[in-house]
């Protein structure tokens, strides 16, 4: 996804030490918005499994951290856990719209994340009055068209005679179109209860969106912040910038 535009933006507008693969465009380029986004389609392939030469990671399918619902009064309360979750369609980001500010050190992106699937392992426990159900097992889903905001923005760092550029941890944002969630054995396996739990839960599958979107622009930021840092780290602002 972003991490692509990353690499471009982190290794600019030089020509000396570039890989091939990596399309250059010049600072003073009038249309360099644009000569940004057209290298991010040419390496986009790549980016998919990862750089090793550049210590560059892949970015399928990406990892998630923990994430925990919690809702209703204590007579009526769900609680659920999913934990190992990878996301899947990252790479298939479409770029919306680019605006740089070299100066600044400043990129912002609108991007397009066409669909995004997801699998994990998810724990369930529904307490109503006396009753208490529970259940475990895989969770799937997939999310479409989710729009995602990204912020990047660099500052200078001496080390000895010479100046590095180092990116504050990024900004993401999203936002969420369609989605469809599904869980297996809800409630071991319960005939009844599982396939009307699945509606249910598709029904109102914001509340789970609330709870995986922060998740999900956290890892983004997390991952995009660190591979820019590592790139922009192996070389001077004054390679990177002449």
């Amino acid at each position: 996804m972003l991490s692509t535009s990353i690499l471009l933006i982190a290794l600019p507008f030089v020509a000396a030490d570039i890989p091939s693969y990596i399309k250059v465009c010049q600072r003073n380029d009038p249309n360099v918005d644009k000569c940004i986004i057209n290298s991010v389609e040419e390496l986009r392939p790549k980016m998919i499994k990862g750089i090793p030469e550049l210590d560059v990671p892949g970015i399928e399918p990406l990892s998630l951290g923990q994430i925990a619902l919690a809702r209703g009064p204590q007579g009526a309360k769900l609680t659920a856990v999913v934990n190992d979750v990878k996301v899947r369609g990252p790479s298939n980001f479409i770029i919306e719209e680019l605006k740089s500010d070299l100066d600044q050190n400043r990129f912002d992106f609108k991007l397009l994340l066409p669909r995004l699937d997801f699998n994990g392992k998810y724990k369930m426990d529904l307490q109503v009055l006396l009753l208490r159900l529970q259940g475990r097992g895989n969770i799937t889903g997939s999310f479409k068209d989710y729009a995602c905001n990204v912020t990047m923005r660099g500052h200078k760092e001496k080390r000895g005679d010479e100046e590095y550029l180092t990116f504050d941890p990024f900004k993401v944002k999203l936002r969420v179109g369609e989605s469809s969630i599904y869980l297996t054995n809800l409630f071991d396996g319960d005939p009844i209860l599982g396939p009307a739990t699945n509606r249910v839960i598709n029904e109102n599958s914001q509340v789970f969106l609330q709870e995986i979107s922060p998740v999900l622009e956290r890892s983004l930021a997390e991952l995009f912040t660190e591979m820019a840092n590592k790139i922009t780290s192996k070389f001077t602002y004054k390679e990177l910038f002449p």
